[in-house]
């Protein structure tokens, strides 16, 4: 797990010159859109679910070390969180969940790894079917303290959730027992 994510690394660049003390500083909230299709060789139903609930066995950008839950709840409402330690309220409130028709859809509103920066961003996932397998396009609408190279950041980022991550995990089938180490990652 990354301790620092990349989201984050790239937002820290960003103000590395905001020193604290030094009166407030402004910038120029600014917004950006994008979007990616990645198929997925795995029916809609068994991506959309390995996408959601735990998603510890592929997503790989965490605050904490090794985080004890990273969940991303798929019921309007739910929340995409990650809790640091096991038993703790000590955690990261990554994402809300805002709209879900499962299995074709569902979005998010929220920081991910930028929480901390007024930067706010919508993630939204549409699977459809492609031949038996599934096409997950991923849009995004990011907007706030948001420059184009951390845009750009963020959306390779999320290309590697999908394509480097999500993709080899379901189709190695690790989610039919995410308990199991998942041969899919060479770590």
């Amino acid at each position: 797990m990354i301790l620092v994510t990349v989201l984050s690394a790239a937002a820290l660049a960003q103000a590395a010159d905001a020193r604290p003390g030094a009166g407030p500083r402004g910038f120029t909230p600014q917004g950006y859109r994008a979007s990616f299709t990645i198929e997925i060789d795995a029916s809609r139903e068994e991506v959309f679910g390995a996408a959601t609930g735990d998603v510890t066995g592929w997503w790989d950008h965490s605050f904490a070390e090794n985080p004890a839950e990273l969940v991303i709840e798929p019921a309007f409402g739910g929340q995409f969180y990650e809790r640091f330690r096991e038993g703790s309220d000590d955690g990261a409130l990554h994402a809300t969940v805002i709209y879900v028709s499962r299995p074709s859809a569902l979005r998010m509103q929220g920081p991910l790894g930028l929480s901390g920066y007024a930067f706010d961003m919508v993630t939204s996932w549409m699977l459809e079917d492609r031949d038996g397998a599934t096409a997950f396009t991923v849009e995004l609408a990011m907007a706030g303290e948001v420059d184009a190279e951390v845009a750009g950041v963020v959306e390779g980022v999320w290309r590697h959730f999908i394509e480097a991550r999500l993709k080899p995990y379901v189709e190695a089938g690790c989610h039919r027992a995410p308990r199991e180490p998942c041969g899919a990652f060479s770590e």
